[in-house]
């Protein structure tokens, strides 16, 4: 900020609204806008309204806040009629929310899936299913593939460099996960710092290789700061 660089926090996470996100920032003594907050549950809803008419009936797997964000872009939630199912992390997943969403894609609704994330963490080394979970169950049963919207796939990120305005050999993506932050980067041409403070470990850099590795932000701060 201090040296007039645009900047923007993204996230898989479907389930919390950048107001949400916004709270835990100034906790931390950071600022930002709601326009510099980018969730997969935002993206979802955009990539929707670009590629579906609207009024385009709707179902989803996930929280009301994902819902919600489909539902103002004018897409109504109709599960017995969905022409489009989203399926992201749902904390109230039931076996019949399963069912409905694989009926209406076998029956020729679109597939989006918020992120592949397998698992998330719930600290102290222990883990919970992720969206990918719910992904792959109703990728299992009708036999089809999602269109992905989060990290790793393209469209998270393309939404940062419009908001940025640069092609996406002038942006850095700094990020603690191998598989989704920095193979997504280098997917769309950007370049990646991976911080060894999250889920990946030096350990596991081998056929995905970031541009640097650093022990934390301070230390890619001070290497930043030195390279000025």
């Amino acid at each position: 900020r201090a040296q007039g660089i645009p900047y923007a926090f993204i996230t898989n996470n479907s389930t919390r609204t950048p107001t949400q996100y916004l709270a835990r920032l100034e906790a931390f003594g950071i600022a930002a806008t709601p326009q510099q907050v980018i969730t997969s549950s935002a993206v979802t809803a955009e990539e929707i309204a670009r590629r579906f008419p609207q009024g385009t009936p709707f179902f989803a797997l996930g929280s009301p806040n994902l819902i919600d964000l489909i539902a103002a872009r004018g897409y109504p939630f109709d599960p017995e009629r969905a022409q489009i199912v989203v399926v992201g992390l749902d904390r109230e997943l039931t076996y019949d929310k399963l069912c409905i969403a694989g009926q209406r894609i076998l029956a020729g609704a679109a597939f989006i899936a918020t992120n592949g994330d397998a698992t998330f963490p719930l600290g102290n080394g222990a883990v919970a299913p992720g969206a990918g979970s719910l992904v792959s169950a109703v990728a299992t049963m009708t036999g089809r593939q999602p269109y992905m919207i989060g990290k790793p796939a393209a469209p998270m990120f393309q939404t940062a460099l419009r908001y940025f305005g640069v092609p996406a050999a002038h942006a850095l993506m700094i990020g603690d996960r191998l598989d989704t932050d920095i193979l997504g980067a280098q997917k769309v041409g950007m370049q990646s710092a991976l911080v060894l403070t999250g889920v990946s470990g030096a350990d596991q850099i081998q056929t995905i290789a970031p541009d640097g590795v650093f022990a934390d932000l301070a230390e890619l701060l001070a290497a930043w700061r030195s390279a000025l």
